[in-house]
């Protein structure tokens, strides 16, 4: 039987959608693309493309077969903070490449927040207890990441204005988690400076190079219902305060799917990085089924926009930086083989190496920059009821006896 080959053309014609939705199912793993000797245009099985069209026309969502999680796209819920269109990212209407430019992460956070200076006061930090100052010292030898873990349950039981649900008490309380996750991060004082100015002092940034670190912070600071914001936004809809929406949020972005994927395309790095053929190397992990983190998102079917914004300023601030040069070759020979660009995982991890900063800084970078989108979805869901969607069962029917072992 000869194997029937759409271009991406037919493909989308016979699936009824865009070739942007028909390069999102590729990158889902919905969908496979092949290689085609003498085209440069990749083509897509016809028995692929059917299979699909019948899943999806007996209403199985799109989402990624490899996660197993919750149907991509669902549930839906109203917000204004954030909006992901045409392969760019907005920040209650203002494209968020543009504010890395200049704008810092409390910048974004008045905005999406929006609020003016007064939370931002000098006087407003987390109490700093005998308490926390023990959890402090205990948690002096963790990960950046772990050490918020520790530290903010033990703030949290400490700030006792924390749990006035007024909004000015609310977004105060925002500022004080905020300050005190970056205190956690750079393991220093507690600080009103702004967060890429004492990551700066703590890494040891030199100044012709903060604009990269300010610019992470800001493109990373909310991304529309991740995973992770919307753990926060669920907690938050329950009552609980600011901390225990940002505890959810915290806990959610460690895992390897989502924020903590850095760490594995930090592995990655280490592990191609003294390799003397990246395309056959990289050729012999897809052999073996390994996975390649860092490529790919089903929201930018055309490239991540924040991963090219991050890999741009880094070739302007640092042109001969030997680790930015094997980036990018090991971005390109990704791309070359699975068809998939960049993401912001990747670039994270990039500028991690780049610019010299220490072990797990991206992920670090990652999880400042998203607690004030956490803080924003908090805030917003405060207006709302209860989240809680319910369940599609598919165990056996009820009353049915269990067949004996």
């Amino acid at each position: 039987m000869t194997l029937e080959l759409l271009t991406s053309r037919e493909a989308a014609r016979r699936l009824g959608v865009s070739a942007a939705t028909l390069y999102a199912y590729v990158s889902r793993g919905l969908l496979r693309s092949e290689a085609v000797d003498g085209s440069r245009e990749r083509r897509y099985r016809a028995d692929d493309v059917l299979r699909l069209k019948r899943r999806r026309d007996v209403g199985r969502k799109a989402e990624s077969i490899a996660n197993h999680a919750l149907d991509f796209g669902t549930p839906v819920l109203e917000s204004a903070l954030t909006l992901i269109e045409n392969g760019r990212l907005y920040y209650r209407g203002i494209d968020a490449a543009r504010l890395a430019e200049t704008a810092s992460l409390e910048d974004v956070a008045r905005l999406l927040w929006d609020c003016d200076d007064k939370p931002f006061s000098a006087d407003n930090l987390p109490p700093l207890t005998t308490a926390l100052r023990r959890a402090w010292i205990a948690a002096a030898t963790l990960s950046p990441s772990d050490r918020c873990l520790v530290l903010l349950p033990a703030a949290a039981a400490l700030d006792h204005p924390s749990w006035v649900e007024d909004r000015s008490a609310m977004l105060e309380t925002g500022v004080r988690v905020l300050r005190l996750l970056t205190a956690a991060v750079t393991a220093r004082p507690l600080s009103t400076l702004p967060v890429h100015e004492q990551l700066a002092v703590a890494w040891r940034v030199p100044a012709d190079r903060l604009a990269v670190v300010r610019a992470v912070l800001v493109l990373l600071a909310d991304h529309e219902f991740n995973a992770s914001a919307f753990a926060a936004r669920v907690v938050a809809s329950t009552g609980a305060n600011l901390y225990g929406a940002t505890m959810a949020g915290l806990a959610a972005l460690n895992g390897p799917r989502h924020g903590g994927a850095t760490r594995r395309v930090a592995a990655m790095f280490d592990e191609l990085k003294n390799t003397k053929d990246l395309d056959a190397d990289l050729g012999g992990m897809l052999r073996a089924r390994v996975y390649i983190p860092g490529f790919g998102h089903q929201l930018y079917p055309d490239g991540d926009v924040r991963a090219a914004t991050l890999m741009a300023l880094l070739r302007k601030a640092l042109p001969n930086s030997p680790e930015l040069d094997f980036a990018e070759r090991l971005s390109a020979a990704v791309e070359r083989l699975i068809d998939r660009k960049a993401n912001v995982d990747f670039a994270s991890v990039t500028v991690e190496r780049v610019l010299g900063l220490p072990k797990d800084s991206a992920l670090a970078l990652f999880l400042l920059g998203r607690t004030v989108g956490w803080i924003a979805h908090s805030l917003e869901q405060a207006n709302g009821g209860l989240i809680r969607p319910r369940a599609r069962y598919t165990g056996p029917p009820p009353g049915v006896p269990r067949p004996e072992a």
